[in-house]
């Protein structure tokens, strides 16, 4: 496996994780952009672990 790979199984894993405890609450396009990318994990990483809430678009445009 390479970093790629191991990178995209870390972000399944991540949006698996915030889809069992919020469903999917944002836009799946985000995930095309590499800057909104970035955001949305983070913030899906700090509701996974009880920092903030559900993720919406606008949370991350």
């Amino acid at each position: 496996m390479d970093s790629v790979d191991e990178n995209e199984a870390g972000v399944v894993m991540l949006v698996q994780q915030y889809a069992s405890k919020f469903g999917i609450t944002f836009s799946s396009r985000l995930m095309d952009d590499p800057v909104a990318k970035n955001k949305l994990m983070l913030l899906m990483a700090e509701a996974i672990m009880g920092k903030r809430g559900a993720v919406t678009d606008e949370d991350v445009l």
